[in-house]
């Protein structure tokens, strides 16, 4: 039967839960009964919702007719050289469509009159842009000045007068306008920041910097959605190598924030126990059919616990792996869905991925062969197999002898399910083969019998299946750089050489020492790590989101 399912969006709940009501209330209270001068700073990571509680925060806001929401998405605004002027431009068209709104015509007069000014700003600062088109590099911006100020001069014969510096002009203009909003029958400027996350560190840094601004301006509030970690590794970024050393950059890191940000609040972790909740809420407004329903509540929600890192979840990460599943059960219907779900999970944690990569994906039917052996109750299995790996991670250990990991030992072909789950994982597919080779590789040295002899017909068939799975990864791999790529590859070549040396075939192989094949395998192995390393960078770079 087909299976029929749709996609969460990534877009800010309009019916939060999870207790967004009662922060979204007490910060609303905040901004709307408060001296409208100051900034208020939403802190969280990558998809813990602060999108989600600003619109909450805003929808509470815009019922008090008396304040101007400005809605204001950075990265949309990237490639501008100069992050003030579209800013100025976003408050300047929300008056003016406010002013639109209102019936009494000395408040359309009044808020014209302010637009109009903030417009001859916003134009100077646009004037003052000089654009040098033909250097190497690219367009270039730059100031100049001179042209701009004359948007400032109200008296040209008069230098003592007028304006000089076009920042002080355009200060001086905008303290005057926004004086006047109160008189225009506004209480305060709203203005919400979000998406900073989505913009280059130091972009993220220009726009804080742009707000700055307006914080000696009466009427202002900022409500700003960021990741601290973007903040202070822009901070990092371009105070690095400045006098000092890096203690007080440091400083600088812990301090910025605190003097941006009047009232800072930090989004809390959910917790692995709301998890229910949140499933809970997916399926009544995320428009799913009844079937897809039905399989998130019986069969997904067993498998999502797993996902809770240090019992903690993270709500975008729950839609991308319910997207995933999704997408793959409708592309292949004739899996097994409880094979899709064990695998996406020890995918999906992070502290999980170096053993999904350099265990499952390298070398699945020997992952399959040991983990039976480990729910058998063998707890060394995997350590005997991988060293490397070592004792594996508690949450681990027990993912692996739950009744949802029980497919995995069942299911005799993991290679499928493997390369299905890179399609909506990795924008370079041919990893999954990669590793696998990878895993051959360790395989053929692990195998290798300690009584073998350099140059003996045993030695020569191991050296040319590894050189045949040498050849594929030259390959695969072409998009490395070339020393990361040459570099082990060369050596193994090396080390299948000293193997099975050219030539051997024609005078009777030497002895070899027990010392010498444990040399030789320490050798490989360190090649091997190597190569697998790099397709590991490569594998997480080319996720399509982590």
């Amino acid at each position: 039967m087909t299976y029929v399912g749709h996609i969460l969006l990534d877009v800010p709940a309009k019916n939060p839960s999870l207790g967004f009501t009662q922060i979204a209330q007490a910060l609303s209270q905040i901004v709307q009964t408060s001296e409208p001068r100051f900034a208020v700073g939403i802190f969280g990571g990558w998809g813990s919702g602060k999108s989600t509680l600003m619109d909450e925060i805003e929808q509470l806001i815009a019922q008090d007719e008396t304040a101007i929401i400005v809605r204001f998405n950075a990265w949309r605004y990237e490639r501008e050289s100069h992050l003030i002027v579209p800013l100025l431009d976003t408050i300047r068209s929300s008056l003016a469509e406010w002013a639109t709104q209102v019936e009494h015509a000395a408040q359309q007069t009044k808020m014209r009159e302010i637009t109009r000014q903030i417009g001859q700003v916003v134009r100077a600062l646009v004037r003052s842009t000089r654009i040098e088109i033909g250097v190497p590099s690219g367009p270039t911006f730059s100031l100049d000045p001179g042209k701009a100020l004359d948007e400032f001069v109200t008296h040209p014969d008069d230098i003592g007068a007028t304006a000089q510096s076009l920042y002080f002009g355009a200060f001086q203009q905008l303290t005057s306008a926004f004086s006047e909003v109160r008189e225009a029958g506004l209480s305060r400027i709203v203005v919400f920041v979000d998406d900073l996350d989505r913009c280059l560190p130091q972009q993220s840094l220009t726009v804080l910097e742009s707000m700055k601004l307006f914080f000696d301006m009466p009427g202002f509030i900022f409500v700003v959605g960021l990741d601290e970690r973007v903040v202070e590794s822009a901070v990092r970024t371009k105070f690095a190598g400045q006098p000092g050393g890096l203690n007080i950059d440091r400083q600088l890191e812990r301090d910025y924030l605190k003097k941006m940000f009047q009232v800072p609040y930090t989004l809390p972790p959910l917790m692995a126990g709301q998890l229910d909740d949140l499933l809970q809420w997916l399926i009544v407004h995320g428009k799913l059919a009844p079937e897809q329903q039905i399989d998130l509540n019986v069969r997904v929600r067993k498998y999502l616990r797993y996902v809770a890192t240090e019992g903690r979840i993270n709500p975008r990460e729950v839609k991308r792996y319910i997207n995933a599943y999704t997408l793959n059960r409708m592309v292949r219907p004739d899996l097994e869905p409880d094979t899709m779900l064990a695998l996406q999970t020890i995918d999906f944690r992070g502290d999980w991925e170096q053993i999904y990569e350099e265990v499952v994906l390298a070398e699945p039917d020997v992952f399959v062969d040991t983990l039976k052996r480990f729910r058998s109750g063998e707890d060394t299995a995997f350590e005997d197999i991988w060293p490397d790996v070592g004792v594996l991670p508690h949450e681990f250990s027990s993912f692996l002898r739950s009744g949802e990991a029980q497919t995995l030992s069942d299911t005799p072909d993991l290679g499928r399910y493997l390369s299905l789950m890179e399609t909506t994982r990795s924008t370079a597919p041919w990893i999954t083969d990669a590793m696998r080779d990878v895993g051959l590789l360790r395989a053929h040295v692990r195998d290798l019998d300690s009584g073998l002899i350099f140059g003996s017909a045993s030695a020569r068939d191991t050296a040319v299946q590894v050189k045949d799975t040498l050849g594929r990864l030259s390959s695969y791999t072409s998009t490395m750089t070339p020393d990361r790529r040459s570099r082990p590859l060369d050596r193994l070549y090396e080390l299948m050489n000293i193997l099975a040396p050219s030539g051997s075939s024609d005078s009777p192989p030497q002895g070899t020492t027990s010392q010498q094949i444990e040399d030789w395998r320490k050798a490989a192995g360190a090649a091997i790590d190597a190569m697998q390393t790099e397709l590991r960078d490569i594998r997480q770079a080319s996720a399509f989101s982590r």
